[in-house]
């Protein structure tokens, strides 16, 4: 079912169809009263808050959403260990599955219509960056991760938060091998010197280094031909311009997906998130440039989704 979904898919986005990406999970699970636990971001809203996981997917399929990505950010067994939820790791992974099938439903559309991603992302129990592995041991809990996604029923992988250039080494080298589409999400800043030079995002507890120094490195460690590569969780001036430096160095296919607002105790400021409207423009300009998929990041919720659930200017 899978690998029949995945050919489907990859067709697709080589044909030049766009497709609709939804918005941001873990924002909008807190803006609809979720508690969002700092060592575990949004993992435990699929154990304790399930229904309001299944009812925000139901209302990005409604907004037109093709492609979704689970909540499954933050259960890798070493953000899920420290928070004393290890034994649960499999069974977490597949209820954040299970529930967007339960969306499927509650909303009657047809899944053969719709694609869903596993997320394998850089987030560590409180965002502490000494608590993840090293090595191999990191990267088997990133292959465990996907193994289990996979055979709870994703169609692709979504590796979200690309920055640091060794943990996203880890994370492809467990992802590929597994025959299914991978997005490749990179984060970006603008660099703290001032100047407009993009770099990996800061804040992130790794050393900062310039995106077109770590993007032909991640490159030279594709061996898929299955891979999409994105700018996502990124400011939209941020991602405009890592967007040029992306199609310097990739000609495959592109996916955008950033985000709005900023963080304060990592509690989303959602007063200065953008407007539908503002979005869609920006979203217009990254279609022009070539994304065949674009959705959203934090902060961006089913309003803005909705927004653009049209056909791409081009």
């Amino acid at each position: 079912m899978a690998q029949h979904r995945s050919i489907d898919f990859l067709q697709r986005i080589r044909a030049g169809e766009f497709i609709l990406m939804d918005g941001a999970l873990g924002t909008e699970l807190e803006r609809r009263g979720v508690p969002i636990d700092g060592a575990g971001w949004s993992a435990l809203a699929v154990r304790d808050h399930g229904a309001i996981v299944r009812q925000t997917h139901e209302d990005y399929i409604r907004a037109g959403a093709k492609l979704h990505i689970v909540n499954s950010f933050a259960l890798a067994r070493h953000v899920l260990e420290p928070i004393g939820l290890g034994e649960e790791f499999e069974a977490l992974n597949r209820r954040a599955v299970a529930l967007f099938d339960e969306a499927v439903a509650g909303t009657q559309s047809d899944r053969d219509a719709l694609w869903v991603a596993g997320s394998l992302s850089t987030f560590a129990a409180n965002s502490d960056r000494t608590l993840l592995p090293r090595g191999d041991a990191l990267t088997s809990n990133y292959r465990d991760q996907a193994r289990v996604l996979l055979d709870a029923g994703v169609d692709l992988f979504a590796l979200e938060m690309l920055f640091d250039r060794t943990v996203s080494l880890s994370m492809l080298e467990a992802a590929q091998g597994f025959g299914v589409p991978i997005i490749l999400g990179f984060t970006c800043s603008w660099g703290q010197d001032g100047g407009a030079r993009v770099t990996t995002a800061q804040g992130m507890g790794s050393p900062v280094e310039p995106f077109d120094a770590v993007l032909p490195a991640v490159i030279d460690a594709i061996e898929s031909e299955d891979v999409i590569l994105s700018i996502m969780h990124s400011a939209a001036d941020v991602t405009d311009a890592a967007l040029e430096i992306l199609h310097r160095y990739w000609d495959g296919p592109v996916a955008v997906y950033p985000n709005s607002g900023h963080f304060i105790d990592l509690r989303m400021q959602f007063d200065s998130v953008c407007s539908a409207s503002e979005f869609q423009q920006s979203a217009r300009r990254w279609i022009d440039s070539g994304a065949r998929i674009v959705g959203g990041c934090c902060g961006i919720g089913p309003a803005h989704i909705r927004r653009l659930n049209l056909e791409p200017s081009s």
